[in-house]
């Protein structure tokens, strides 16, 4: 610890975090491998990629670890039941299910949008680990139907938990990603490397996690690819990482101004696959064997490939890629990847 009472390496980091509650979830730490074949072709930075698709539950993804903190604190209130609001190929509803299943707990899904004909991707595997899935036709309609799910549930003798609403949802994502920063360090640091850059898709919630880490640790910049224009994400995210430093006891404060993010990958908006993203999906794939998606994670990849290419990097340099999963939607946008060979399957228009 510093003088001012803050942890300044990994250890003392994972010390603090200790201190709240959570229950095991996730196979952690998951693997940092580097991508050389992918380095190589783009001529710039080392680039290793932070496996976070490989958590362990339904498939794996980042809200497993979160979900450790934030099941923790439903649990601590006597939940056993867990309402969520979430759209309708939401990573977070199918980890949340599978993640429930392990604790013993049901689900329900309020999922924005009107059911479709034919059920793919994230859909498919919340029916498949067994949630109870309602669809609403408007956001309004989803608030309307979560209260009345939390209040059915209450008058039939269970203890619901509306898991948007709690505190740790965002701070969760906060604190987890904080320990995924000193996974990455820790991982190299044994190669006698250390991070120049840490990439992740990002409303704020994560990479609030990374920040707090950078500015404990020092010594590497912080990027978010933004994947939706829903939120400014400087503002939202020093709100979620001074909130995380308080549950954790760190008298730190983190500004907007220490939030540096991309919104030029979105696309022409949240949901619907981009040539960029599209492209970068392929490319991982086709150099790595890596499946990223084609709503986050390839888009996240689209901007730090184009920050390779513009020269943001020089050669040597370790860029580090958070692979935040999704890998279900692959499935959903199944005619991105027959290139133009046939129609599209599945319900999903071109």
């Amino acid at each position: 610890m510093n003088p001012q009472g803050l942890p300044t390496n990994t250890q003392e980091i994972r010390a603090v975090i200790s201190r709240i509650p959570r229950v095991e979830l996730a196979c952690l730490p998951t693997p940092l491998q580097e991508a050389r074949r992918l380095s190589e072709i783009l001529g710039g930075p080392r680039i290793f990629v932070k496996r976070d698709d490989l958590t362990g539950v339904a498939l794996g993804g980042n809200k497993t670890r979160n979900l450790e903190f934030r099941l923790a604190a439903a649990k601590a209130s006597g939940a056993d039941l867990i309402v969520m609001e979430l759209d309708q190929q939401s990573n977070s509803a199918r980890l949340t299910t599978g993640c429930c299943n392990r604790l013993g707990m049901d689900t329900v899904l309020i999922l924005e949008g009107s059911e479709p004909d034919v059920v793919q991707g994230n859909l498919l595997l919340d029916h498949l680990l067994g949630a109870e899935v309602r669809f609403a036709s408007s956001r309004s309609e989803q608030l309307r139907m979560s209260r009345e799910a939390v209040a059915e549930a209450w008058a039939a003798g269970r203890t619901p938990c509306l898991l948007n609403d709690i505190p740790m949802f965002d701070e969760g994502s906060a604190i987890a990603y904080l320990e995924s920063a000193c996974e990455v360090v820790e991982s190299l640091e044994v190669q006698g490397l250390a991070p120049d850059c840490l990439y992740m898709s990002s409303s704020g919630k994560g990479q609030a996690g990374h920040v707090l880490a950078q500015k404990l640790l020092g010594g590497f910049r912080v990027r978010g690819i933004t994947a939706t224009d829903e939120f400014d994400i400087p503002p939202r995210g020093a709100a979620i990482a001074n909130r995380a430093a308080r549950t954790l006891g760190l008298d730190i404060t983190v500004a907007p101004e220490d939030f540096v993010n991309d919104a030029d990958y979105v696309g022409a908006a949240y949901g619907i696959p981009s040539e960029a993203g599209n492209e970068a999906v392929r490319l991982f794939a086709r150099t790595e064997g890596i499946v990223l998606d084609p709503i986050y994670t390839g888009k996240a990849a689209a901007g730090m490939i184009g920050h390779v290419r513009r020269g943001d990097f020089k050669s040597g340099e370790i860029v580090v890629f958070v692979h935040s999963g999704g890998t279900p939607a692959i499935f959903t946008h199944n005619h991105l990847w027959l290139d133009n060979k046939a129609k599209p399957q599945g319900g999903e228009k071109p």
